[in-house]
Order: C-alpha cells, then sequence, then structure tokens
C-alpha cells in the first residue's frame, strides 16, 4: 500500500512539473515591422507586433502579441522615437539613431516589480532606402519583417 502511495505521489510530482513553462525570456519574437515617411507629407510611421519568446514569459500572461506603433513627424528621414508604450501597456519600445548610422530598436518589458527584460535590435543602413519623390525624399525600411531581439536582463 505505501509503494502505490508513493508511486502516486511521484507520478503527480513529475506530471506538474511537466506542465510547468519556463518563465525566462530569451528574446523578443518581432512580426509585421515596418517603417517608412509618407511621400509628400510631414510624417513617418512605425508600426509591429511583439512577444517574448517563449511566450509563457509575457507579463501579461497573454500569447499574442501587442501591437506597437506610432505616426510622428519625420518629415524625410525616420525620427528616433521616445520610449513609448505598445497597446496594453505591457511592452514598451523607442527607436535610436546611432552616430554610425541606421536605427537601434529597443523593446523593454517587466520580468517582475524590480526587473525588467529589454533588448536592442541594429538596423543596418543598407536596410533603410532614401527614395526620391519630385520635390522631396522619403525614407523607409526595406528589410525583414520578422526577427528577433536579444534579451537582456536588468535591474529598474
Amino acid at each position: 500500500m505505501k509503494s502505490n502511495t508513493l508511486l502516486a505521489t511521484l507520478f503527480a510530482a513529475s506530471a506538474s512539473a511537466a506542465v510547468m513553462k519556463p518563465r525566462q525570456a530569451n528574446s523578443f519574437s518581432v512580426s509585421n515591422f515596418t517603417a517608412s515617411c509618407i511621400p509628400h507629407s510631414l510624417f513617418c510611421t512605425y508600426e509591429f507586433a511583439v512577444i517574448t519568446d517563449p511566450t509563457s514569459a509575457s507579463p501579461s500572461g497573454n500569447p499574442s502579441p501587442a501591437k506597437c506603433s506610432l505616426m510622428l513627424q519625420g518629415p524625410d528621414f525616420l525620427p528616433p522615437v521616445n520610449l513609448t508604450g505598445c497597446d496594453g501597456g505591457a511592452y514598451s519600445w523607442a527607436v535610436t539613431i546611432p552616430q554610425a548610422g541606421g536605427l537601434e530598436l529597443s523593446v523593454t518589458t517587466a520580468k517582475d516589480s524590480h526587473t525588467n527584460y529589454t533588448g536592442v535590435y541594429d538596423i543596418p543602413t543598407d536596410q533603410l532606402v532614401v527614395e526620391q519623390h519630385g520635390s522631396v525624399v522619403d525614407q523607409r525600411y526595406t528589410g525583414p519583417p520578422g526577427f528577433a531581439v536579444p534579451v537582456t536582463t536588468a535591474n529598474s
């Protein structure tokens, strides 16, 4: 009888451990990334979806990606973006322009009350095209629409 109880306990413990999912994010998964300045306009747009990978590390617990988008004044070249939130408030993002050129997309989300997951993705200059449209030029992103942003963990 004791052996049956012991086996049942061990089976239950291993079964519950098998359904536990990792909570450590390895990267952010970015999809549908677009960035462009609108021809003959003063505005540029950034738009993409993001979620942690694995999705079990998502701060909201939601397995669906958060939508991140912003329209701001360019007018001709993709501008930097100060830290801003995505829909739902679980993720934040920013864009900087490194001195060497290109863009840097940074994504941040809370791991817990004291720690953030943050990642930075370098967009090289050869993935940014400047096109002439009569008397104006505009810049747009031509790289892959989906990519992984490696995560580092930082204390808040």
